[in-house]
């Protein structure tokens, strides 16, 4: 580890995925992932040290120490408590200069590199302990000032109730610190995902894409009809294109996080989302997942406006794809049967039982 564990700030390239103690989970796993080449958000960690550390610069610890013991026993009641109290003392403290110093140069070195005044960012949380859907993450964050909000309020969303109780039942300690991930938001032209196999039937030699304008929530959601492309795994030739309606977007508000839906200009509509590079590098970038992890993958992308090709692909999430791969494992479980019953079944399904 060396030196990382007492930095305040690590950027992704800088990461790997043993680093999850020092910047958490979601953040070592991006690191991660730019080691095995799979193109990700430009971004950096604010490590878990710095939030320990403005813990301390700052007194709250002594003090979230002191009124924990005077609350006694862990009810809901006295977690929210807590809660409010950690909460309140963490937005509201003032940043330390020396943490604050090095979250704005780095932020200034990202807009930098990005040819912007005030890069949009996600404050992401990330700690080193799974708690899948307990803290904050907040999405388009533009500006010094904000930005150093957002960061506190990130740390203090580690104290909300449920993420108080979810510690208590698991015997965790009630002081709980998180990295924070600060990656550039994609300005997504088009969105879709990446199958890495053939999603209608299963065929592990295809890879399908989904994509649509604007942002990935109408592709994930269904609010549109999106463009489909099946393209032969090996060659990376596409077979099929099958151009959707796209009547509507997905955008970010102007100000702030909120999404807002916008119609699609008629003349977009009826053409191609995707160019048939990227086509060709997605269902590449794809394919690369599936190899590094082993097995087949669902996987978010966007395109972003921002880039030319190939930096404007960007992955944005991937997860092991499960409608087939457990099909597969009912399958093997199929195969146990008679012979004559299971060659039937085969017929019947049109599944291939392995």
């Amino acid at each position: 580890m060396g030196d990382k564990d007492k930095r305040y700030i690590l950027w992704y390239d800088e990461m790997e995925g043993a680093d999850f103690p020092i910047v958490g989970k979601k953040n070592s796993n991006l690191g991660e992932m730019i080691k095995a080449g799979i193109p990700v958000s430009h971004g950096f960690a604010i490590t878990i040290y710095a939030n320990d550390q403005f813990l301390v610069l700052t007194g709250i610890k002594e003090e979230i120490e002191k009124q924990i013991t005077s609350l006694g026993k862990v009810t809901y009641e006295t977690a929210k408590q807590a809660s409010a109290i950690a909460m309140n003392l963490i937005e509201k403290a003032k940043m330390p200069e020396i943490i604050e110093r090095e979250i704005l140069d780095n932020y200034k070195k990202l807009c930098d590199q990005t040819c912007m005044s005030a890069c949009p960012v996600a404050v992401r949380s990330s700690g080193a302990v799974s708690m899948p859907g307990q803290m904050e993450t907040y999405l388009n964050i533009c500006g010094e000032n904000d930005l150093i909000d957002y960061v506190k309020k990130c740390w203090a969303s580690a104290y909300n109730t449920e993420a108080i109780m979810y510690r208590m039942n698991k015997g965790m300690p009630f002081l709980f610190n998180i990295g924070v991930g600060i990656p550039k938001m994609v300005n997504s032209r088009v969105s879709g995902i990446i199958f890495t196999i053939n999603p209608i039937n299963g065929d592990p030699s295809k890879i399908s894409i989904d994509a649509s304008y604007g942002l990935g929530e109408a592709v994930v959601s269904g609010l549109v009809t999106p463009d489909t492309y099946l393209i032969d795994k090996v060659t990376f030739d596409i077979i099929k294109t099958t151009v959707g309606s796209k009547e509507t977007m997905c955008v970010y508000k102007d100000e702030g996080s909120d999404i807002v839906q916008k119609d699609v200009p008629e003349e977009k509509r009826g053409v191609s989302s995707l160019s048939q590079q990227e086509i060709k590098e997605l269902a590449r970038i794809g394919k690369l997942i599936e190899q590094y992890y082993g097995k087949a993958y669902d996987i978010e992308f966007g395109i972003d406006a921002d880039y030319p090709f190939p930096e404007n692909i960007i992955i944005l999430q991937v997860r092991p794809e499960s409608v087939w791969s457990k099909k597969e494992v009912e399958a093997k479980v199929e195969a146990k049967k008679d012979p004559m019953d299971r060659l039937l079944s085969t017929l019947l399904a049109g599944v291939k039982i392995k």
